[in-house]
């Protein structure tokens, strides 16, 4: 059945392509053609990416729509960073420190919005106070700056803390610089810079985008995209193995064998930095108690994990900080081992009893978790379902659209649920991000007196080795307190067609599938 479901998936594809791929050409046709014609079929050929999920809104201050935007080649930064891991400038010309708390930034004099309007000083202040009031990912990357307009093209940037990495926070992609003065509610009204501009967009379906003109940078090879959505991981693998897609984000680690002495596409597998991380609603009462929350990782075995949930592709990791490479030490300093034991121990001393149902109860209710998943977690969720249920949790599994788990925080309906957001960056901004009582990814609720005062002394260090330990002792004390848990790097995997060259790996490759010198193979 399996086999007669992969078979009817391919003929799909193929006859979809057949017949509705632009680039397609029949053979005898393709024959009489010249050389010069062939080029121009293939300068004029589109790009067909498929990913997991795709924009479901123009507006780049909505959750999630600016990555999508930045790895289109929609929209940019003021800087960005190479996969060397050093920051360079985008849209920005320079960047100087004047004295600890004060920057000045110097724009590129050139760069306008696809409307033609200007991209000043003014433009890129209206931008970035715009993201700040609105969108809740950008505020960790915001907050604490204020942007002053020193002439038409030099922004003085104040800092609420001393040598805080203004470049490095404006290269995250939530700070994408957008005419704050646009409706961008329709493709007609939009207005961002980048080199590729959007031309039609249907929510969760595809966005076309075309090589823009007037853009102030190297011009695109290619002229045109297509990025689209196809939610099924095998089908995205399937869809480039055939030729109808040229990338597939968020390949499947399983899809590896597919690939191996496979002439039609490879697989690039860039090292991310960022961490399967398990939230936890602190609110639900059962999840309120620090040491369930430790029984809960104590009873993970996170080899199996990465066997069951990535197919091996992965390293085991029991802190948040741990998928940074700047702070490896910090990956399993806590958590050490997968032990039964203390979990068991822990539970007991929390007041859940073992039944002879292998449930454990406590004033006659189960000790229950209901962990929300989305994309390519359903296999992660189902091993962590059976870890915990052999350490007498009621687990259940719910797997679905990520909006779910947006609804179910919203709601405060939920008790468990996998993120993984990146590590990289300023200390500060991601722990205080993550950790503090407002941070906008502290998901769960957590407030802990001695993790703010921490953070409140990591924002006021004023080098770089008084940052980093007050960094490490941040990141040990929340897995001890463990309001998350941590368990390994996600696999980043992108399948690409072996008609591309020039594709670029990239520890940031979610916002980097596009460039400027990506072009067709030479056939």
């Amino acid at each position: 059945m399996k086999t007669n479901w992969f078979l009817l998936v391919l003929s799909g594809l193929l006859l979809t392509a057949a017949c509705s791929s632009p680039s397609d050409v029949p053979a005898a046709e393709s024959g009489n053609k010249g050389e010069g014609q062939r080029q121009e079929q293939k300068h004029e050929q589109e790009l067909i990416i498929a990913d997991q999920q795709i924009a479901t809104s123009l507006d780049p201050v909505e959750s999630l729509t600016a990555s999508y935007l930045v790895s289109v080649g929609a929209a940019e930064t003021l800087f960005k960073v190479n996969a060397g891991g050093e920051v360079e400038p985008a849209l920005a010309a320079s960047a100087q420190e004047l004295d600890p708390m004060r920057w000045e930034i110097r724009l590129r004099e050139g760069p306008r919005f696809w409307s033609g309007k200007e991209i000043d000083a003014d433009a890129v202040i209206a931008s970035l106070e715009r993201s700040r009031e609105k969108d809740l990912q950008a505020q960790p990357f915001l907050d604490g700056l204020r942007f002053e307009k020193a002439d038409t093209y030099t922004i003085h940037v104040h800092t609420e803390r001393s040598y805080l990495p203004v470049p490095l926070n404006l290269s995250y992609y939530q700070t994408i610089i957008h005419n704050a003065d646009a409706a961008h509610d329709a493709v007609e009204t939009m207005d961002l810079s980048g080199m590729y501009k959007v031309v039609e967009f249907l929510p969760k379906q595809k966005m076309a985008l075309e090589a823009h003109e007037g853009y102030w940078g190297t011009q695109p090879e290619i002229r045109r995209i297509v990025h689209e959505e196809i939610g099924d991981e095998q089908t995205r693998v399937l869809a480039v193995l055939s030729g109808r897609s040229h990338i597939a984000v968020k390949a499947p680690v399983t899809a590896l064998p597919q690939f191996a002495n496979n002439d039609a596409a490879d697989i690039v597998a860039s090292p991310a930095a960022n961490t399967q991380t398990i939230y936890l609603n602190l609110a639900r009462p059962q999840l309120a108690d620090a040491r369930v929350r430790q029984a809960l990782s104590w009873a993970l075995d996170r080899e199996e994990l990465v066997m069951l949930g990535a197919e091996g592709q992965s390293e085991p990791v029991t802190t948040w900080l741990g998928s940074n490479p700047a702070y490896a030490e910090a990956g399993n300093s806590v958590y050490t081992e997968f032990s039964p034991d203390k979990a068991a121990a822990l539970l007991d001393e929390a007041g859940w009893v073992l039944e002879a149902d292998g449930i454990r109860y406590r004033d006659g209710e189960p000790l229950t978790v209901r962990l929300m998943t989305w994309g390519g977690d359903k296999a992660l969720g189902e091993a962590l379902q059976s870890q915990w249920m052999r350490a007498g949790v009621k687990a259940e599994v719910q797997h679905g659209d990520y909006s779910l788990i947006q609804t179910a925080r919203e709601t405060g309906d939920w008790d468990a649920s996998i993120e993984a957001w990146s590590t990289f960056g300023d200390e500060y901004t991601l722990l205080s991000g993550q950790f503090s009582p407002d941070g906008s990814a502290n998901y769960g609720g957590f407030a802990d007196p001695v993790t703010n005062e921490w953070l409140e002394a990591l924002a006021a260090a004023t080098d770089a080795s008084e940052r980093r330990e007050w960094a490490l002792k941040i990141n040990e004390r929340v897995a001890e307190l463990a309001p998350i848990i941590s368990l390994f790097p996600r696999p980043q995997l992108t399948a690409v067609s072996a008609k591309l060259e020039g594709f670029e790996e990239h520890f940031r490759q979610f916002e980097n599938i596009v460039h400027a010198n990506l072009k067709w193979a030479a056939e």
